[in-house]
């Protein structure tokens, strides 16, 4: 792409208005190589498809691994995705998507930041440019697919491996804190194994297997990058953590879904903005102290019927709060909030 290239300061031609006689025409941009989050954002696409007064384009970006094309293809669900590598080259070809496209609200899915995205959205003519779940705007909820976890029940905390996943990833330093507080629990005779997945960049993992080796702890530790089996491993773990919890909040529903004891590790000393209800069901650190983790997590491994108690409220907040339909239902409302936007007052009246 030619770093010369520059998006127009204003769109060639006046700014979208709805017309009555046409449906909402939304985008959503998913950003992240996330597997739970394309779902999420898909079904919303699909389920579009049986409302005549919407119309919804799916739109993955170039670093996004396409977990379910295949699927996506064989459902109908229309998506393109950027080809782009540099931001520069990402900006004006969504640019040229928005002019094409037209959308009246452009979704933004990340957890990361896209400015690129929203310039070249404005620069369009998009109206509504909605980041979603990013800290400058209301938290709009996620939903999970619920049957992946139906046979949670069938595995009680008991039977499974005494042991902790992480499916957060590699980003922060959240993974290398839990190594330590493995190092911490062996001086207290407690050996639990853990299993560490999820995005992050290479050189992350490596420091990862580092700090384990250099530990001692090898035998404790399983790392994988990418983990098409979550769910089924999630349900047979005792203990989830979560690192950053407040924007991997997809990640808490599946580990409360599971029925795991989930712990949630974050930065944020208010905890805001964390699916987490402390100690109703789950636990939340805000702390970077492998000790105070080691606390926790000895709290819950020796204390089974404290760890039994928070994944069954857990299983429950998740089955009522995080289900595909909920999620829908709330987008629902959204689209109708945007399209009375558009609604001339004399109209409405």
């Amino acid at each position: 792409m030619n770093s010369g290239i520059r998006i127009p300061a204003a769109p060639h031609s006046a700014s979208y208005h709805l017309p009555l006689a046409r449906a909402l025409r939304v985008m959503h941009f998913v950003a992240d190589d996330s597997l739970p989050l394309q779902t999420a954002v898909a079904q919303l696409v699909q389920a579009a498809k049986t409302d005549t007064q919407l119309d919804a384009l799916l739109v993955v970006d170039r670093n996004a691994n396409l977990h379910n094309d295949s699927h996506w293809h064989s459902e109908g669900i229309s998506f393109k995705q950027l080809s782009s590598w540099s931001s520069i080259g990402r900006s004006y070809e969504f640019y040229r998507l928005c002019r094409e496209y037209q959308p009246d609200a452009v979704f933004i899915h990340s957890l990361n930041t896209t400015n690129w995205c929203r310039t070249a959205c404005a620069r369009a003519g998009v109206k509504h440019i909605i980041a979603v779940n990013q800290n400058d705007v209301t938290a709009i909820p996620y939903g999970i697919a619920l049957e992946q976890f139906a046979k949670a029940d069938e595995v009680p905390l008991g039977l499974r491996i005494p042991g902790i996943i992480m499916p957060s990833g590699f980003s922060g330093s959240f993974h290398l804190q839990l190594i330590r507080a493995l190092a911490c629990l062996r001086e207290k005779r407690l050996y639990p194994r853990v299993f560490l997945t999820g995005s992050g960049k290479r050189r992350d993992q490596l420091a990862a297997q580092q700090l384990g080796t250099a530990l001692g702890l090898d035998n404790q530790i399983r790392i994988a990058e990418h983990c098409s089996n979550l769910p089924f491993l999630l349900m047979h773990h005792q203990i989830a953590i979560i690192g950053n919890p407040e924007q991997h909040q997809l990640h808490i529903a599946q580990a409360m879904a599971a029925g795991c004891a989930t712990i949630g590790i974050t930065d944020n000393t208010a905890n805001a903005g964390s699916l987490i209800q402390q100690e109703r069901d789950g636990l939340l650190l805000a702390s970077d102290s492998p000790e105070r983790l080691a606390e926790k997590l000895e709290r819950l491994l020796r204390n089974s019927a404290q760890a039994q108690q928070l994944a069954r409220k857990a299983r429950l907040r998740a089955l009522e709060d995080f289900s595909l339909s909920r999620m829908q239902m709330a987008y629902q409302q959204i689209y109708q909030n945007l399209s009375a936007a558009f609604i001339p007052p004399h109209v409405a009246a």
